[in-house]
């Protein structure tokens, strides 16, 4: 492993404790009027520049296997299409997220269908969960794998990249990305939640401060392996 990908990783453990605490920042804007609303807008965009600049130059420094600051200064010339790539996957997942919330009564009617149909009693709970299935499947493992191959074509070719959208993968990639991604945004709360018993302070905050690091770690190693595998695709 050669010097720049331990400086990427540096850069990013560095990098992430910064989006997440302007992220936490960002939720304490206040909306109470048409300007402060303006101004959260303005703020969550600018976050989002940041998010799509670092990770865009993760996956042109893979794709390309440049050097770190030429890979910086690549992303930063595809930045708008970067930018408008990022807006249209946040909008794709708001659309599954509102399916989601959403799927309960056709839950209802499908298990009155079938019910109806095979007479036998369907429960509603049983359908609403080969939905809310179906759904993760589509949040965590469709929607990875078609769009994020495109990422580091956009990070290198710009708006030319958005040509290498492919639905085709191979089974690792089915594999890799809700594995990878399960790692890095879902064990890390696991991590989190285990509570040792523990007595008095110290002990506690030394605990929590340990899982807290793990958790980070998880985290940022797994969104770089998942980046790797997916600018090497």
């Amino acid at each position: 492993m050669n010097l720049d990908v331990y400086k990427l990783f540096l850069v990013h453990c560095a990098a992430n404790a910064l989006l997440l605490w302007l992220g936490y920042e960002w939720l304490g804007v206040g909306e109470s009027t048409g300007a402060r609303l303006a101004l959260s807008g303005l703020d969550a965009l600018a976050i989002l520049t940041l998010v799509c600049w670092l990770y865009g130059a993760t996956f042109a420094f893979f794709r390309m296997g440049t050097g770190l600051n030429a890979a910086f200064r690549g992303a930063l010339r595809n930045l708008v299409p970067l930018v408008f790539a990022a807006l249209l996957v946040l909008a794709l997942y708001g659309a599954v997220a509102w399916g989601a919330a959403a799927s309960d009564q056709p839950a209802f009617k499908l298990a009155s269908w079938l019910t109806l149909k095979w007479r036998t009693p369907v429960k509603p709970a049983t359908v609403a969960r080969v939905f809310h299935v179906g759904f993760w499947i589509l949040r965590w493992a469709v929607i990875p794998v078609v769009l994020l191959p495109m990422a580091p074509a956009v990070a290198v070719r710009g708006w030319r990249g958005f040509r290498e959208l492919k639905w085709r993968a191979e089974w690792r990639d089915w594999l890799a990305a809700p594995l990878l991604l399960s790692t890095g945004f879902v064990l890390p709360f696991t991590v989190l939640a285990i509570v040792p018993a523990l007595h008095g302070f110290g002990p506690e905050l030394v605990s929590f401060v340990l899982r807290a690091l793990l958790a980070y770690l998880l985290m940022v190693g797994s969104v770089l392996a998942l980046a790797f595998a997916t600018a090497r695709r």
